[in-house]
């Protein structure tokens, strides 16, 4: 190949004005000429103010002074190549500065390298990778930068380590009451909280949703020396943050812990075991902590298995009802209504009863479709009764499940399934108490008239006075009340106290004032019925009675329907 006499001219001006910072070198690597833009890149470095260094010298690490060395070496055995790669070298501005290197050989010449800066894509990718493993509020790592950092940090024996799942309390209240600036704030501060209480080598915390943050430690850890540093932690966390100088707001935190060892833990049974501990503490209210327990988990997976195999329970009508009389007392030989309520013919656990079977409802949100199907079972087995036995048909009872109760849909939810089945509002009977009443997140008040002015009867659980009074206070209309909980429980010994005697007396004589009747629920033998039936009390229903497990069977109070009037 043959080239111009122009082409040292050509290749002079392309070396000199060439952006990327290129160097010539000899045969064995000694730089003899340099370009401005590499002037630029090595300004004010040992190697910036003069040639004649070696290549090798601009390395900054052993792996890219090897590199550059092969590179000279495979250069000088064959000139055809072009050696390509990444390298750390020298530079004006960082200790460090990352270059894609190219080489080839130059005839005559000896050897060009072209340093091309990428530093600028290496700080870009950090940024990103930054932002990828933490939260942009707090600068914390994040949940999936936690969760991989916690499975590096159980690898290993010996020590022992510790995660912790922290929630912090009404954070909803704070972010809606006082606005999201605010709401930052307190997160922010709870991040600093953390940082001060937990500055330990071997802590690692993160932000891992909203409100809920995490911590990993690990070294010679005990239950209580975890626990003391959960406890400076929620001290600290009370402290107030002010907003505008005038608004302090302290918080409180929720805490799951566990501590185990090392050897043999397994990282996301940890984060699970910590999370279940979490749920537990905010169980028990605000400002927390619980260790976990295995006896406790198990009992909970149990629980949480069970709440999960609900819906197919129903579907396949294992969730069926029971019926029981709700007597006029002394001797019970008419009643007032027939009360339906749930129960679960469990395969393997046998009869659950209403308040399990609600209990568990409320872990899955299936409160409401159960209580549906007993008000649909209930108000079909109410007309057909009617259809069959005219005004001698038992008026049939049930219980509002809390959630169900102060649903917005009540209204319309017990107009329609009354409409479907043909049925007058009178023969229905709703109980309901002074939690769903006075729940913040319904209007059963309002519900409660309109239902009232249908027809429908509304009987409320009381307590005791306080509850009685309520109704009072709200003007509801409740014709009639049953008494529940200790103040019937302990009349049903032998000796009745005293201080249960007056009580229920004084419940019955305010009762008779605002022209209310007065039953009791729980009661367990004639003799008691009988005290009560002495003390005012008018309604009875319980374990003294009996209990039908089919519509059929609770035929046989047909006709027997007692009449205020």
């Amino acid at each position: 190949m043959t080239t111009s006499s122009g082409a040292p001219q050509r290749f002079d001006a392309f070396f000199r004005a060439c952006p990327a910072a290129a160097v010539i070198t000899d045969p064995d690597g000694v730089v003899r000429a340099a370009n401005p833009a590499f002037a630029d890149l090595v300004e004010k470095t040992e190697i910036g103010a003069r040639l004649g260094f070696g290549i090798g010298e601009m390395a900054t690490t052993s792996t890219t002074g090897a590199f550059l060395a092969d590179a000279v070496s495979k250069l000088r055995l064959n000139t055809d190549l072009v050696v390509r790669g990444e390298a750390e070298i020298v530079s004006a501005e960082t200790p460090s500065r990352y270059v894609r290197v190219s080489a080839t050989a130059l005839p005559e010449e000896g050897l060009l390298f072209l340093f091309e800066d990428e530093q600028e894509l290496r700080q870009l990718q950090e940024t990103f990778r930054h932002q990828t493993l933490h939260d942009s509020l707090t600068g914390l790592p994040n949940d999936a930068y936690f969760r991989s950092k916690l499975e590096s940090m159980v690898a290993g024996e010996g020590e022992r380590i510790a995660v912790l799942f922290v929630d912090v309390d009404g954070f909803g209240v704070i972010n809606d009451g006082l606005g999201p600036d605010l709401a930052n704030r307190v997160l922010h501060a709870t991040a600093a909280t953390l940082r001060e209480v937990f500055a330990h080598e071997d802590a690692f915390i993160a932000r891992l949703f909203r409100d809920e943050f995490a911590v990993a430690l690990k070294g010679d850890l005990t239950q209580q020396s975890v626990v003391a540093l959960v406890e400076e932690m929620i001290d600290q966390l009370a402290q107030p943050v002010y907003h505008d100088s005038r608004v302090g707001v302290g918080v409180s935190a929720s805490v799951g812990i566990v501590v185990a060892d090392r050897a043999g833990a397994e990282h996301g049974a940890l984060a699970r075991s910590a999370e279940v501990a979490l749920h537990r503490a905010k169980e028990l209210g605000k400002s927390q902590w619980v260790l976990f327990d295995p006896e406790t988990d198990r009992a909970a997976r149990d629980r949480y298995f069970l709440a999960a195999s609900l819906a197919g329970a129903i579907e396949v009508g294992e969730v069926g009802f029971v019926y029981q009389p709700q007597v006029v007392l002394p001797d019970a030989p008419v009643i007032t209504s027939l009360k339906t309520s749930l129960c679960w013919r469990h395969p393997s656990l046998g009869l659950l009863r209403a308040d399990e079977v609600y209990a568990l409802a409320e872990l899955t949100g299936m409160t409401m479709p159960l209580g549906r199907h007993l008000l649909a079972e209930s108000i079909e087995t109410a007309a057909d009764w009617h259809a069959r036995f005219a005004d001698g048909a038992p008026v049939v009872c049930l219980n509002l499940p809390q959630r169900m109760a102060i649903d917005p849909d009540l209204v319309r939810i017990v107009r329609a399934e009354l409409d479907r089945h043909g049925l007058d509002a009178r023969r229905l009977m709703l109980c309901t108490n002074s939690a769903s009443l006075l729940d913040k997140r319904g209007d059963l008040q309002e519900s409660l008239g309109v239902l009232a002015r249908l027809g429908i009867v509304f009987v409320m659980d009381v307590a005791g006075l306080p509850d009685l009074e309520l109704i009072a206070e709200l003007e509801l209309p409740v014709p009639g009340v049953m008494l529940v909980g200790p103040v019937v429980a302990v009349t049903a010994t032998g000796d009745a106290p005293e201080w249960a005697v007056r009580q229920i007396r004084h419940l019955v004589e305010r009762a008779g004032e605002l022209g209310i009747v007065v039953g009791a629920h729980g009661v367990a033998s004639q003799a008691q019925a009988e005290l009560l039936h002495s003390l005012g009390v008018l309604v009875a229903a319980g374990p003294y009675l009996p209990q039908y497990e089919s519509r059929e069977e609770a035929e046989i109070w047909a006709g027997r329907v007692w009449s205020a009037g």
